[in-house]
């Protein structure tokens, strides 16, 4: 019989659940769209912003695999590209062996004294593409994490790179804290082209429909090969944090009002315009799309609350008893969720079916 209820807890749900050691305070607020914890072929890995460290666990059972403790504090998510599992903190990149977390190379432009990297890496043909606070991007050999090129992307004093790179079309293209966007030939790291943005950038880029989706205060879609702006979406007194590709539309959440009041926004758009806003109650959501199941999940202090991709409606909520912890960005495969909370614990929860429209 199928699920018919529109609300469930952590505890009906779960399939295992996983206390992390030494995780005081795991979750570190999310500036992409990837998922903490990340699921791969059996293999759930876990990003620990505090006390800093990398997990691997048994997606079966939650049997930890193996831990391997950072020198600083840890990420808001890993990434696994090329056979190799790249993690962060906040001044080194390091490439990791998947099977054992044993270190294949590291890469510390400015030493481990400060807070230097907020950007995360991507990769593509054996390329990796990292920014910095000192207004650089950096092109790396996956392979070796030798530099390759780098490339200053602007001499402004807030010029930092803490966005996440996006290759296209031979192009590698960068949001920068400088109020502007910029693509870089991917081999050679030539200028391309610039845009100017109404405000700075640390979130995305993404690629939506063959086109760029840049979040400032506004949306920004964009030509990826020419920069040029094909639509802007702005609010007034509001303004857009965070933001996920379906295969529909940009969904993106407000910040909403300050100080904050609980209430979240969740927008739907694409070129022709505004398709939904979905307004829910939410402290600090996450908006994560799910190709699997074709769904959107946004993460908050309290569950996850499931919603439908066409409208952006509700389709059901999962709280946790314990509240205030907070949820990370969530994985999804095999009808399962796989969720991170601010104390430091990882479940995997049985993904209910959804109930009739």
């Amino acid at each position: 019989m199928e699920d018919e209820k529109a609300e469930y807890s952590f505890e009906e749900l779960a399939v295992w659940r996983t206390k992390l050691p030494k995780a005081k305070h795991a979750i570190l607020p999310s500036h992409t769209n990837r998922p903490n914890p990340l699921i791969h072929r059996g293999t759930l890995f876990v990003s620990v912003f505090s006390s800093g460290a990398v997990c691997a666990l048994d997606a079966k059972n939650g049997q930890m695999l193996w831990r391997r403790e950072l020198p600083s504090l840890g990420s808001d998510s890993v990434h696994l590209a090329e056979g190799k599992l790249f993690a962060k903190t906040a001044n080194t990149l390091y490439a990791l062996e998947p099977r054992t977390g044993e270190t294949i190379w590291s890469f510390c432009p400015y030493g481990d004294s400060r807070e230097m990297i907020y950007s995360h890496p991507a990769l593509h043909r054996n390329n990796l593409f990292i920014g910095d606070r000192c207004g650089y991007l950096h092109c790396l050999d996956s392979r070796t994490g030798k530099t390759k090129w780098k490339v200053l992307t602007d001499g402004d004093k807030n010029s930092d790179v803490n966005s996440t790179p996006i290759v296209t079309k031979g192009l590698v293209i960068v949001a920068t804290n400088a109020k502007m966007v910029a693509a870089y030939a991917e081999e050679s790291g030539k200028s391309v082209w610039t845009r100017k943005l109404d405000g700075p950038s640390s979130f995305g880029p993404l690629l939506f429909r063959r086109q760029l989706t840049v979040v400032t205060d506004s949306v920004y879609l964009l030509k990826p090969d020419t920069g040029e702006i094909i639509r802007k979406f702005s609010w007034k007194g509001d303004a857009a944090s965070r933001a996920d590709c379906t295969q529909r539309s940009v969904v993106c959440i407000l910040r909403g009002s300050w100080p904050p009041d609980g209430t979240a926004k969740l927008i739907g758009l694409d070129e022709s315009g505004i398709h939904f806003t979905q307004s829910s109650t939410a402290y600090v959501a996450f908006v994560r799309y799910a190709k699997e199941t074709k769904l959107i999940y946004v993460s908050h202090l309290e569950g996850i609350d499931v919603r439908r991709q066409s409208s952006g409606v509700l389709a059901f909520r999962i709280k946790r008893s314990k509240t205030s912890s907070g949820i990370g960005q969530v994985d999804v495969a095999k009808k399962r969720i796989y969720v991170l909370t601010g104390d430091g614990y990882t479940y995997a929860l049985r993904h209910p079916s959804l109930p009739r429209s």
